[in-house]
């Protein structure tokens, strides 16, 4: 106890018999022999505490001066007075030290056992995140023993199919529920008429459909078919960007333009161009093989030409009237380019070989093409920029980056698909013999159907 606290306790105060009393002495011994025990406790904590018993110090020294303040101001002191004083000063000193005790206990580090450290537990698969959807296949067959050999679907729900026999049996078939029930829009599935197959749809309500040996089969409502336009029976591909312009390829060295929706068609463009043969210009045809109009106007044509691979890719910019032809010898190998398909009017793949091989990009409308993933097929198809499928036989290519990187997956369907629809990157549709229709579609983890398929699950964007 440093002298300053003697001080404070009264040391320093002037003489007052009444603090000389014989009770007051008891007090004033208790008082020193708790400064005793207080010594004892500050040499305990002092390297750790200093700045605690500091603060103690100042804390004592503010509570005796407040209250020697008060006795200095007493006229005539008595002995209860005197009692009462050395009381207060005696409780405000233990209520002082022992919160002191009690905070430097509190404060005092004591060594403890310290359990040691387990490693840290990995996930488990089990532990994360787990997918909250899957795809799978589920039948939505038709229940007449035909061959369906073509399918379009204008929206998730809402699609038709086309088939018959080889003797006929001709139907065109509508599902408004996603394939749960089938109409039967056109033929019959006992008749004898010719089946119709390349279906080609503007929307859900105007399509067309090819359909015995040069009949082109239209519907304005999505619901009525008639006949009337004529189609070449050579024709190897068409497409039309309005109810009365289309375009068509013919035998494979011409394409052909309509503008009244397929009554008369005009050839636009016999495919020839000009190459490098062993260092010297030649004059040599080509073949037309796919046609795609990402827009009304825009639109494309691949050809190949006999014993050699390079590819020639038309461009039209007036809906097929007129066409520009560009020879492209920087893609190497790998056969005849064989498909082509537009994301707009600039960015589009083509592939060469006839059943599978590279794709080529572009972006810049066709004037320059860079390799990427080969994928199998004879078709390849986009739902939107990120997502793209190619089947072949029952094995399913497909990208979810825009083209970039493939993967492949074969699912045990009844029998081959002979077409496949795509409306929506989380539905597609194929078709085969037999009535087949599987649907595809993305739904919770949790879901289960009879005899469906599992499938990888397409991102929801």
């Amino acid at each position: 106890m440093s002298r300053s606290i003697h001080a404070a306790l009264g040391e320093s105060l002037p003489y007052n018999h009444h603090l000389h009393h014989p009770t007051a002495k008891i007090i004033s011994s208790s008082v020193s022999h708790l400064l005793v025990r207080f010594r004892v406790i500050r040499h305990r904590w002092i390297e750790e505490s200093r700045v605690q018993i500091s603060f103690l110090e100042e804390a004592i020294m503010k509570n005796a001066q407040q209250h020697r303040n008060w006795i200095w101001r007493m006229r005539r002191p008595t002995a209860s007075a005197a009692l009462a004083l050395a009381a207060v000063l005696v409780s405000a000193v233990i209520t002082t030290l022992l919160s002191s005790v009690v905070s430097l206990s509190a404060q005092t580090p004591r060594p403890q056992s310290t359990p040691a450290k387990r490693p840290a537990r990995q996930p488990t698969p089990a532990a994360q995140a787990k997918p909250r959807y899957k795809g799978i296949w589920e039948h939505v067959n038709y229940t007449e023993d035909i061959s369906l050999n073509s399918v379009y679907f204008a929206s998730a729900q809402t699609g038709w199919v086309s088939g018959g026999t080889g003797s006929g049996a001709g139907v065109i078939l509508n599902t408004k529920d996603g394939g749960e029930h089938w109409n039967v829009q056109w033929g019959d599935p006992q008749g004898k008429e010719t089946a119709p197959t390349n279906f080609f749809f503007l929307d859900a309500t105007h399509g067309w459909v090819r359909q015995g040996y040069g009949d082109l089969l239209h519907t304005t409502d999505g619901q009525m078919w008639v006949a009337g336009a004529t189609i070449d029976h050579y024709t190897i591909d068409y497409v039309f960007t309005s109810e009365k312009n289309g375009v068509s390829i013919s035998g494979g060295a011409s394409i052909r333009h309509t503008t009244n929706g397929g009554h008369t068609w005009n050839e636009v463009n016999q495919c020839s161009a000009k190459i490098q043969v062993d260092g010297l210009p030649r004059n040599v045809g080509c073949n037309w093989s796919r046609l795609h109009f990402p827009t009304a106007t825009t639109g494309y044509a691949v050809a190949w030409i006999d014993q050699s691979d390079i590819a020639v890719v038309g461009k039209t910019n007036d809906g097929g009237a007129t066409w520009v032809l560009k020879v492209t010898d920087a893609l190497p190998g790998h056969g005849y380019v064989s498909d082509v398909f537009f994301l707009d009017a600039n960015t589009g793949f083509i592939r060469k070989g006839s059943h599978g091989g590279p794709l080529y990009k572009t972006t810049d409308g066709g004037a320059t093409w860079n390799p990427g993933a080969a994928i199998q097929g004879s078709t390849f198809l986009f739902a939107d920029p990120g997502v793209g499928w190619s089947f072949n036989g029952r094995e399913l290519y497909f990208s979810t980056d825009g083209g970039q990187r493939w993967t492949s997956r074969e699912f045990k369907f009844p029998v081959e698909p002979n077409a496949f629809s795509l409306p929506a990157r989380d539905r597609a549709y194929v078709v085969g013999d037999h009535g087949m229709v599987y649907r595809y579609r993305v739904v919770p983890i949790e879901y289960t159907a009879a005899g469906a398929l599992d499938a990888p699950a397409m991102p929801k964007d």
